[in-house]
């Protein structure tokens, strides 16, 4: 049973924490194994999209345990998919929550989506809370253009919840705070240059994240090695040192998932 981390593994030195990557995605096949290597120094929740996906991602976890599998359904798959397979895939998270570090990816997702679709979102959604909410487990969420439901349903739970690549303004941002959520910014934001957003944070509230294979920092492809750049970067904003930076985002993510 996969539950987390030995805490003996926690009282070694402070490590590189991507809260959300997809090791999983084809763009890394034929280098997974050589990438994977790299990453002693780092933790990464990897995270799922479907039970496929998922099933990726466990035997990843297997192999390489600072690998740590998250499993998921994510939003834009819902609208491929009939009744019988949503609630297979459903069934799949709450059979295989025991193996799962976090339940990622899930979310809402209303780019270009029909009312019916979003209805279909929610309702999956609240499912998929009602299950992670009795299991205990923390919720990597994705959210776009639904921040304000998004907080709205995990008022409705007792869930802890981060916010990966968070997309909501500055308002939206306090609310997500006052609702005990924590946000993740991702190595894209150093693209997007929302950087006064950056700067009002409460780093105790913050993680980071690569969104590996997308969301690259450059030209190539995104790997969580392309942390160390995200975390140079909100650290310069920020006017502090890299090292300081680091260890409040492992001290985050040992408060989240072991506090």
């Amino acid at each position: 049973m996969w539950v987390r981390l030995p805490l003996e593994a926690l009282k070694m030195e402070t490590k590189f924490i991507d809260i959300h990557a997809h090791l999983a995605d084809k763009a890394f096949d034929g280098g997974r194994e050589e990438l994977c290597s790299e990453l002693s120094d780092f933790i990464v929740l990897n995270a799922g999209e479907g039970p496929e996906d998922n099933s990726k991602v466990i035997d990843i976890g297997v192999k390489h345990p600072n690998i740590l599998p998250c499993i998921g359904l994510h939003p834009n798959a819902l609208s491929s998919l009939g009744k019988v397979d949503i609630a297979r895939s459903v069934d799949y998270l709450a059979t295989h929550i025991n193996r799962a570090f976090a339940i990622s990816e899930i979310g809402l997702d209303y780019r270009g989506k029909s009312d019916r679709e979003k209805t279909l979102q929610k309702n999956v959604l609240s499912e998929i809370f009602e299950l992670t909410e009795l299991k205990e487990k923390v919720c990597i969420i994705h959210s776009r253009k639904a921040i304000e439901d998004i907080l709205s349903m995990l008022r409705s739970f007792k869930i802890k919840a981060i916010i990966h690549n968070f997309e909501g303004n500055q308002n939206q941002y306090l609310k997500a705070v006052e609702a005990g959520v924590y946000i993740s910014i991702s190595t894209g934001f150093i693209k997007y240059k929302r950087d006064n957003l950056i700067k009002k944070i409460d780093l105790n509230k913050l993680f980071l994240e690569t969104d590996s294979p997308v969301l690259s920092p450059d030209s190539k492809i995104n790997t969580p090695l392309n942390i160390r750049k995200v975390l140079n970067y909100v650290a310069t904003l920020r006017s502090m040192n890299e090292s300081e930076l680091k260890d409040i985002i492992f001290s985050n993510f040992k408060d989240v998932f072991y506090g």
